[in-house]
């Protein structure tokens, strides 16, 4: 007969267990064995409540709205993010159908987004996302918004560029890039024009609403805003006082009005407003600008990878469809605020210490077993040594491989930080993790003059992206753990050298990394695209699949 613990356990990963071997410990006069019993049946009975929910919604084609909120209440308490997203997104489908275009675009908004948040599996799933994108092509058909411009031939005196992001914030990817834009782009050549669809802030007639909501961006984006008014530049927020097709028609029209000729769309699948722009005849171009996962709309003339590791992945899915395709490094913007210098007893680290810092979106990914028994070995070997984290993410089994080994008094977490590359300052040496490391905090490290340790496990972007951006000084080359703690401990024992090589970088950021080198490929884009467009060979390439496709939606439809 199993032990209780191991009954636990099984209940844990998800197993459904017959509930009467939990029964002799129900009634156990041991009130922490009852407790343990009746919590663990409880889960089970939730379990298969949850999965009756979802049988019956697939009865009925996910069209009742207050079961599939019992569904998506049960299934967020028990954790199963990823059974969750699909029924959603297909109610709205359904609604969609049923022509209530703003309760079925709410709806999948809701499901995408709540996803992606949780980084759930449902989004990473392509042929999800095409399912979600041929719904908002749907509704963008059924809506039906027309501008009647034909060809958008403005004459504009400057190309005018509408850039457009779910919601202004000072202190996130999308107002960086704002403010960056607005201070490096050729302003002889470009007119920056800002919207914000206000997709993820709470409306007043909103018939499905999300699970979280931010404030508006004339509240978050206060800088930022002020920012664009110094330079000129116009930024338009849309209105909350209606729905997500009226906000979506107000901000088409607005463009048309402003006679915007490149729409630059830097949002996900979660910002139905966005992707409705994207279809329906807004601008000349479109260019969608994909930190996550891309818009997968028809309607976009060229998806721009800001990820080298995701560009690859989805290179040749968009080759075979003829799609423009590009890849362009996000720089650093090394004229903006850093902000005060953070104060090392403020986080409780003695002034003496010598700081190793890592920073990603996915460490709970990119910290192997192998980077964190590397870490450790660093850590023995120096006792003046602290190792500090940055970023949100479930790192329980890490922290257990640090406090087995003893080192866990030396390890900090400083969870999300949304002032970097200013925190990263508190550092003296940052460390790239391998085999896998993002691009993000690497920059970040090196614009503030912090020497970086990065290993080349590869030739593919997964693999070598870190090791790229260093340069020869900081690489390590092929996953040898050795001589990356060799490497390592040189830099902490030697100052001076620290010192030297932290410049090298800041040097190295300048000459190759700067936004302003961002700023200029995606000028260098806009013309290419502007050309095609000219020469009547902007789509012409699409292929045989696109064709298959088109006709997959007209199925769905």
């Amino acid at each position: 007969m199993a032990s209780l613990m191991e009954l636990i356990e099984r209940v844990n990963r998800g197993e459904l267990i017959d509930a009467a071997q939990l029964e002799i410990y129900q009634e156990s006069t041991n009130s922490a064995e009852k407790f343990l019993a009746h919590h663990a049946h409880a889960m089970l009975d939730l379990r298969r409540a949850q999965q009756h929910m979802m049988q019956s919604l697939e009865a009925i084609d996910y069209s009742d709205q207050k079961v599939l909120g019992q569904f998506m209440s049960v299934s967020s308490f028990l954790g199963l993010t990823d059974l969750r997203a699909g029924p959603v997104v297909k109610f709205g489908a359904c609604a969609i159908g049923r022509r209530e275009y703003a309760l079925g675009l709410e709806a999948i908004q809701n499901g995408v987004s709540f996803d992606l948040s949780q980084r759930g599996s449902w989004t990473s799933d392509r042929e999800n996302c095409q399912f979600v994108a041929a719904q908002y092509d749907r509704a963008a058909r059924g809506i039906g918004w027309s501008s009647g411009e034909g060809n958008f031939q403005w004459n504009n005196a400057q190309t005018k560029i509408a850039l457009i992001v779910s919601s202004i914030s000072d202190d996130d990817a999308a107002g960086r890039t704002i403010r960056a834009l607005a201070r490096y782009l050729d302003s002889k050549r470009f007119q920056l024009c800002v919207y914000s669809t206000e997709a993820p802030a709470r409306r007043e007639k909103q018939p499905f609403g999300l699970t979280t909501f931010v404030s508006a961006s004339r509240k978050r984006g206060v800088t930022t805003i002020s920012d664009l008014a110094v330079r000129g530049i116009e930024c338009w927020t849309a209105p909350t006082d209606g729905d997500v097709v009226s906000a979506a028609k107000e901000l088409a029209e607005r463009m048309v009005a402003d006679r915007i000729e490149i729409a630059l769309i830097d949002a996900t699948q979660a910002d139905p407003i966005a992707s409705l722009i994207a279809t329906w005849d807004t601008a000349a171009i479109k260019v969608n600008l994909c930190r996550d996962t891309p818009l997968y709309n028809a309607g976009v003339s060229c998806i721009t990878y800001l990820d080298a590791v995701k560009y690859e992945a989805d290179l040749e899915y968009w080759q075979k469809r003829g799609m423009e395709t590009k890849f362009i490094l996000e720089g650093v913007d090394t004229q903006a605020e850093l902000g005060a210098m953070p104060a090392r007893s403020a986080y409780g680290i003695p002034e003496n210490s010598v700081v190793l810092a890592t920073a990603g979106n996915h460490l709970d990914k990119s910290l192997t077993g192998e980077f964190i028994d590397t870490v450790i070995a660093i850590l023995r070997a120096h006792p003046n040594v602290i190792y500090l984290l940055i970023g949100d993410a479930d790192l329980t089994w890490q922290k257990r491989k640090f406090e087995s080994a003893g080192v866990a008094k030396r390890v900090g977490y400083a969870g999300k930080r949304k002032d970097l590359p200013g925190f990263l300052r508190i550092a003296d040496l940052y460390l790239a993790e391998f085999p896998s490391a993002g691009s993000y905090g690497v920059l970040q490290a090196m614009s503030v003059e912090r020497p970086v340790v990065a290993a080349k496990c590869g030739d593919e972007a997964d693999n070598s992206q870190a090791a790229t951006l260093v340069g020869s000084e900081g690489v390590i080359l092929g996953k040898d753990a050795a001589a990356y703690i060799d490497r390592v401990s040189k830099i902490i024992k030697d100052k001076s050298y620290r010192t030297k090589l932290g410049k090298m970088m800041r040097t190295r950021v300048e000459q190759h990394f700067t936004f302003a080198q961002t700023a200029r490929m995606l000028e260098q884009t806009f013309d290419q695209l502007i050309q095609q467009r000219i020469n009547g060979t902007d789509n012409a390439s699409r292929s045989a699949t696109q064709d298959d496709d088109d006709q997959r939606l007209a199925q769905v439809a």
